[in-house]
């Protein structure tokens, strides 16, 4: 090779170790590592085939991707699953109070022992991932759990009372055979079933009295993660983050190059040959910095610095704004930056009816088996559409009714974090037991007493308050001297 085509070669070479130098260890992210943008549109483009890639994605994503996992559990977290249990078609003259009553406690006991809102917020969370939860029930005398069943194995073979109910392959232990025995009896003996006839019996439906089947997309007969739309805006996220590691950095770096001795009337003619002059390079390269590039060139020395202008815009904000709207729901929510009380407050209402459609869909489910166990007198759960924003609105609400006479004492008790169980037992302990209203004396004041008003007019609550309120409140404006 001529000295001449080894130069060139050289310098290449030497472009090349500084391209890499600027993006090592940018480009990779847990994200891009298993899963690529192309793949997540084909799973897009064929969800019906591509069911199991998108559980299993969303799931990745639930783990490796924060912005992912703080909207699943917003949504899964938001429900405080307070309810009511209501008799329903009574015929009031034939009601025997005592056998009520015995029915009435032995329906609060089934329900107390389910632990409802622990039971429940776990099927959420898998299903605003998953979009569907197949579980199987396991009930004690004094204990109950869900245990959730594998989706890759089961599909939603029927609709019973206006509830799922599900089918599951059996032939998931011919290959799991040491899993058997973790599984309730009802699938050992449905597995024995199967190993008498495969081709007929692979698929067997779950006893309805026992398993529960919660799908959030309702509308969808296939399984469909419901933020799967937000898949792509993730990847944008991604993206822009590795390039701002490498702008950042690039506004760091800094390009040095030294001058190989060249003869002056002479084109070409080094001083010294490549080898040598690689060899300098080798040992100034190793006395640099990672922020300082080295290049070897017969040109003049000169320092070159990366920097980027200061007005140019934060990508990865704009991304993850765009992810937040594409989800449907307020940044702010994650992020209070130039956030307002009032413009919050309405954006959780529209979160909120997300979650009311899944506690109908538990209320039936519910209602379904306690119609199992109803004997003489029949009885229904109610969940109030209570969330953990809104519950002392319900609150008030349920206090103004209640003045007014109407039946609500349970479901005021049950926003105040009290089962209908634990309201009628307290209730009896501090009446009957304790005596606690006649002990118990209500502290009065001045205040109270006279009607006071000189602290002026009562403080409008964040909800209400407008955005132009809520700055005169922050600036202390109404404030007297």
């Amino acid at each position: 090779m001529t000295e001449e085509k080894k130069t060139v070669v050289t310098f290449a070479q030497l472009s090349k170790l500084i391209t890499n130098d600027l993006t090592t260890n940018s480009q990779k992210s847990a994200l891009t590592t298993k899963y690529t943008y192309d793949m997540v549109l084909r799973f897009l483009d064929n969800p019906v085939t591509s069911q199991k890639q998108l559980r299993q994605l969303s799931r990745y994503l639930y783990n490796t991707s924060s912005n992912y996992k703080r909207l699943v559990d917003y949504f899964s977290s938001m429900l405080r699953f307070d309810y009511v249990v209501e008799p329903y078609d009574l015929d009031l003259e034939k009601i025997k109070i005592d056998t009520f009553k015995k029915q009435y406690n032995t329906i609060l006991k089934q329900l107390e022992t389910m632990n409802l809102p622990h039971e429940l917020s776990r099927v959420l969370t898998t299903s605003f991932k998953e979009d569907v939860f197949y579980g199987y029930e396991h009930q004690t005398d004094e204990s109950y759990f869900i245990q959730k069943i594998d989706p890759d194995f089961c599909q939603i073979s029927s609709i019973e009372d206006g509830v799922f109910n599900y089918s599951f392959d059996f032939s998931y232990f011919d290959a799991h055979k040491s899993s058997l025995r973790k599984y309730p009896q009802e699938f050992i003996e449905k597995y024995a079933v199967y190993l008498k006839d495969r081709s007929n019996n692979r698929w067997q439906e779950i006893d309805s009295k026992k398993s529960i089947c919660f799908k959030i997309n309702e509308d969808v007969e296939y399984p469909y993660p419901p933020f799967s739309n937000l898949f792509e805006s993730l990847f944008d996220i991604d993206e822009t983050k590795k390039q701002r590691k490498v702008k950042n950095k690039m506004d760091n770096y800094m390009i040095l190059t030294q001058k190989i001795p060249i003869k002056s009337d002479e084109a070409d003619a080094f001083l010294i040959n490549m080898d040598t002059a690689m060899d300098f390079h080798n040992l100034a390269m190793n006395a640099l910095p990672d922020e300082v590039g080295l290049v070897t060139s017969p040109m003049e020395i000169e320092a070159i610095k990366l920097e980027r202008k200061n007005t140019d815009v934060d990508t990865v904000a704009q991304a993850e704004r765009d992810f937040y709207n594409a989800a449907g729901v307020s940044q702010f929510l994650f992020n209070s930056d130039k956030a307002s009380a009032s413009g919050l407050a309405k954006s959780i209402i529209t979160d909120e009816q997300i979650v009311f459609r899944c506690l109908q869909q538990f209320e039936r489910w519910i209602n379904r088996k306690l119609k199992q166990i109803s004997k003489t007198y029949k009885f229904k759960i109610k969940f109030l559409e209570t969330t953990r924003n809104n519950y002392k609105d319900v609150q008030d609400s349920l206090l103004k009714a209640a003045q007014y006479g109407m039946p609500v004492k349970m479901a005021l008790a049950s926003t105040y974090g009290l089962s209908p169980s634990s309201m009628v037992n307290m209730t009896f302990l501090e009446n009957e037991i304790l005596d606690l209203p006649k002990k118990l004396i209500p502290l009065s004041s001045s205040h109270t007493q006279s009607g006071d008003t000189s602290n002026g007019a009562p403080t409008v609550s964040d909800e209400e308050i407008s955005e132009s309120g809520e700055q005169t409140r922050e600036n202390e404006g109404n404030v007297r001297e």
